[in-house]
């Protein structure tokens, strides 16, 4: 008797498995950070010249700059378990993964935020209990109460724009997200080569 039951019990959990009901059957999850930009304004200078008219060129100069906010955009894989997210390891690079630049380019930050799992209540609503769930790929995205460009780096990246280049520099952000899935179990999930668009918004003159 006891071992017809211990044989339906396993036949029971297969079939479970194979409904999608298996909680711990993968974690897949795609990431990518987007949007975030640098807009430099720059002024060049010019000497003055006793009659008050513009006269030569002396330099240029980022005279103010505007950052925006990159978006954390995650493909959860229908499926996947969800992820708690604790810790953000940045490194910015230049495009060719050279460091750009100084020590303030490379940090971690605390992070507490939930990316969920790859299942959706089949009724539609947004909470439900996991045996009226099914798997789908979930979009994820999160803009607020997220890791921000440091001034640092926006300003060293303005300042690109004014040193005798053709262009503003390259400039990528490395991120990595550790943290544990829905089961506890040590995970991470890499976003390599993020790009940060640099770029000249303004440029004006100016007689000094």
């Amino acid at each position: 008797m006891k071992r017809t039951t211990l044989i339906a019990l396993t036949i029971l959990l297969a079939s479970c498995g194979k409904q999608g009901i298996n909680v711990g059957q993968g974690f897949e999850m795609t990431p990518s950070f987007d949007d975030a930009a640098v807009a430099a304004n720059v002024v060049n200078v010019y000497a003055k010249n006793a009659d008050g008219t513009r006269g030569a060129y002396l330099y240029s100069d980022v005279k103010t700059y505007a950052v925006t906010e990159g978006k954390l955009n995650v493909l959860v894989r229908a499926g996947s378990l969800g992820m708690t997210v604790k810790q953000i390891n940045v490194k910015y690079t230049d495009s060719s993964g050279n460091p750009f630049g100084d020590a303030s380019g490379t940090f971690n930050i605390s992070a507490a935020f939930d990316i969920p799992g790859g299942y959706v209540c089949k009724s539609g609503a947004e909470a439900c209990d996991f045996v009226d769930k099914t798997p789908q790929n979930v979009a994820f995205s999160k803009t607020t109460d997220q890791y921000n460009l440091s001034e640092q780096i926006a300003v060293a990246a303005a300042a690109t724009c004014v040193d005798d280049e053709p262009a503003c520099s390259e400039v990528r952000m490395n991120m990595t997200l550790s943290g544990t899935d829905t089961l506890g179990q040590a995970r991470s999930i890499n976003i390599p080569q993020a790009q940060i668009r640099v770029y000249i918004a303004s440029v004006t003159d100016e007689v000094q």
